[in-house]
């Protein structure tokens, strides 16, 4: 799901210089949801997520994104990632949710060889 998760990294960035806010959280929600099970692609999400709420002056995402950066390594540690989360703190931490319908279709999409790119 690396290039999916660089896709919705990409998306994030665009809607932010656009100012079009609630595309940007969807976009790094995406993000987090493809990358939450490579460690250094989940603490970036949240890294992410950390600054969109420090631009936004979006106070308790902010403090939400302190807690997650916190518990990543932990989650990662214990194998105690749930599923879909989203990674924002409008639900639980804890909480699985059903992945995005645009996720599964990403997912069902055939592969390419461009696919295996490694993530710098």
């Amino acid at each position: 799901m690396l290039q999916q998760f660089e896709h919705y990294l990409s998306m994030a960035r665009q809607a932010e210089q656009d100012q079009q806010w609630s595309e940007a959280w969807r976009y790094l929600e995406y993000a987090h949801i493809c990358g939450q099970n490579q460690f250094r692609l989940h603490w970036q999400s949240h890294r992410l997520m950390l600054g969109l709420a420090w631009r936004t002056r979006n106070l308790k995402e902010g403090w939400g994104q302190l807690l997650r950066l916190a518990l990543t390594p932990l989650g990662h540690l214990l194998n105690r990632l749930p599923e879909g989360n989203p990674g924002t703190s409008r639900v639980s931490a804890f909480a699985p949710q059903p992945l995005p319908a645009e996720l599964l279709q990403t997912a069902a999409e055939p592969k390419t060889d461009s696919d295996n790119t490694e993530y710098r």
